[in-house]
């Protein structure tokens, strides 16, 4: 297959330092942790660059400056830069509207100052997203939104994450049923306020999600299986992972706190090479696209429709 046949995929990386899973996980007041940008996203970088794959990764904001360099470097390897908020708050659709507009502003501007360039994308914490925060979206220069998980399987995630934390105050609090049910990209309005939406790839049916959380789960000829099935069907692939997927716990020196994360028990040559086994199939399939190259495409068309219309 040429890259105009095959539909596109977006792999994406949430870019969570140490500190802010552990936050999720219900552990308080640490530090910033600086190895998912000295060790993961260089490893990351590497695996793209031998499987053919441009990636977006959502980054909280406060980490932009310190890391600049990392993230420049990543710009140039034709990858995108989005905002995950500014410092990652949960629950995040109990935030405050007056602190929501400052999360979304603070890591946009804060991210485009670092890395020399606009920042259109976001991706809500923990998939936590609503229509409030969409229009703070809208209202704060945003294009597009990757935050929806349309699936019905959000209510047992959300419960695991609360029987695993070590405080579930704050995952009990989050949205526990999905924003929206579509499967594939779609333009969200209300009113005067418009988002494109990128929604996490489940499969049609049973709505399991193809997402490299879910790799560590099934084995390589199911996960090929649903690959086939979106390339078949023609549809657009929307594949997350951490960047903690590409940090070993022993071989890191990780807080051993993060072992209940999906992966960790993993060893790092396995966990890379399940990395790069995943990507491959997905990069022989479909065409690799940042989410702002499928914005602007999809832009693109919607833009000729209208004039054609006239």
């Amino acid at each position: 297959m040429n890259a105009s046949s095959r539909p596109p995929a977006t792999v994406s990386v949430d870019v969570d330092p140490v500190d802010l899973h552990l936050l999720g996980y219900g552990f308080l007041g640490l530090p910033a942790d600086p190895l998912v940008y000295t060790a993961a996203l260089p490893r990351l970088a590497e695996v793209f660059a031998r499987c053919g794959v441009h990636a977006t990764f959502f980054v909280v904001g406060r980490d932009a400056e310190a890391h600049a360099a990392i993230l420049r470097a990543l710009i140039a390897g034709g990858h995108e830069i989005a905002s995950h908020s500014l410092s990652h708050p949960m629950p995040f659709v109990r935030v405050p509207r007056s602190r929501l507009v400052h999360e979304l502003a603070e890591s946009k501007q804060r991210l485009e100052a670092a890395c020399g360039g606009e920042v259109v994308g976001f991706r809500a914490p923990n998939w936590d997203i609503s229509p409030r925060a969409v229009i703070s979206l809208a209202e704060t220069g945003y294009r597009y939104d990757a935050s929806a998980f349309p699936s019905p399987l959000l209510i047992p995630a959300r419960a695991l994450l609360a029987l695993k934390a070590h405080d579930p105050r704050a995952a009990l609090r989050m949205r526990p049923w999905p924003f929206t049910l579509h499967r594939q990209p779609f333009r969200w309005r209300d009113g005067s306020h418009e988002v494109f939406q990128f929604p996490i790839s489940v499969t049609p049916w049973l709505r399991f999600l193809v997402y490299h959380t879910t790799r560590y789960l099934i084995g390589e000829k199911r996960f090929l299986k649903h690959l086939d099935g979106f390339a078949r069907r023609g549809e657009s692939l929307f594949y997350p992972l951490h960047a903690v997927d590409a940090l070993g716990l022993t071989e890191d020196k990780v807080d051993t706190r993060l072992a209940r994360h999906p992966g960790m028990e993993k060893s790092l040559a396995d966990k890379l090479a399940m990395l790069e086994a995943s990507l491959r199939p997905i990069a022989a399939r479909f065409e690799s696209l940042t989410y702002r190259e499928q914005l602007d495409r999809l832009e693109g068309v919607a833009s000729r429709e209208r004039k054609a219309a006239t």
